[in-house]
């Protein structure tokens, strides 16, 4: 996956937001106005491996999960022209599906 800013939508049954996320060097960083994600990322674009932990840092915001102070985000995508498209689950909620796209906005 490419270096660079990228602007998350994401989604649960329970609900969708935005964040941004910074990939350097297989790195994963970002966060929204309630949770930061931390993590890396693997495998080439067609078959990429996503591990974040994604933590609460306002305790008055729920995640798209709901109520979870802090969990593990695993998922699985690939590129799609210009945006990244992921699927996956997180260990706090494991029977919820997730879905992310990301779209850069800056090298």
């Amino acid at each position: 996956m490419n270096n660079g800013l990228y602007i998350a939508s994401f989604r649960t049954p329970l609900d969708d937001a935005k964040g941004v996320i910074m990939i350097q060097d297989q790195k994963v960083m970002g966060g929204d106005s309630g949770m930061y994600y931390v993590g890396s990322v693997s495998g080439p674009d067609n078959d990429l491996q996503v591990k974040m932990v994604v933590t609460n840092h306002d305790p008055s915001r729920l995640s798209v999960f709901g109520e979870f102070d802090k969990f593990a985000l695993t998922l699985t995508g690939k590129r799609e022209g210009d945006s990244y498209v992921f699927q996956g689950r997180a260990d706090a909620a494991p029977s919820m599906r997730f879905e992310a796209v990301l779209e850069k906005a800056a090298d």
